[in-house]
């Protein structure tokens, strides 16, 4: 009987004393890694490396929320600025007595000495005749629009 393994090309390893210290910890002989080709020291590095990675979410979550809250912030403050412009050109308006004329006549309806106001209130009158307004004109229709709008009675 040979001691040769399935396909009859490599000698079978002998369990026995002479095994290596990878086959005795029952791993098969693939260059004394373990199936995942994960030594216990490189198992030791990948759980420290998880741990940081863990450790490192909450504070990179906590910065990414705080970025956001900074543009939000620098944004509402370049609208507030913006505003705080327009009113200062407002006031500085408010400076000049035509303008104040001018806000007085329409918003409070005063008006100089001597100056004649008119002020209408109501509805109009109802027998007043109401303007009429042209149909309008004809637009050039094929004989199938004029067709169909015979039929069934629906202009365009």
């Amino acid at each position: 009987m040979s001691r040769h393994g399935p396909g009859g090309s490599a000698p079978v390893a002998a369990a026995g004393p002479a095994a290596t210290g990878a086959e005795a910890q029952g791993w098969p002989r693939s260059g004394g890694r373990p199936p995942l080709g994960l030594t216990p020291r490189g198992l030791l590095l990948f759980l420290v490396l998880f741990a940081l990675a863990a450790t490192a979410v909450y504070p990179l979550r906590a910065y990414v929320a705080q970025r956001n809250r900074i543009l939000t912030l620098e944004a509402k403050h370049q609208a507030l600025q913006a505003e705080n412009d327009r009113l200062a050109r407002e006031q500085a308006r408010l400076n000049d007595p035509a303008y104040l004329e001018q806000l007085a006549k329409r918003d409070f309806h005063m008006a100089r000495p001597g100056e004649e106001t008119w002020q209408l209130n109501g509805t109009p009158p109802a027998d007043r005749p109401v303007a009429r307004q042209d149909p309008p004109p004809e637009r050039h229709r094929s004989w199938a629009q004029r067709a169909w709008e015979r039929l069934t009675g629906w202009v365009k």
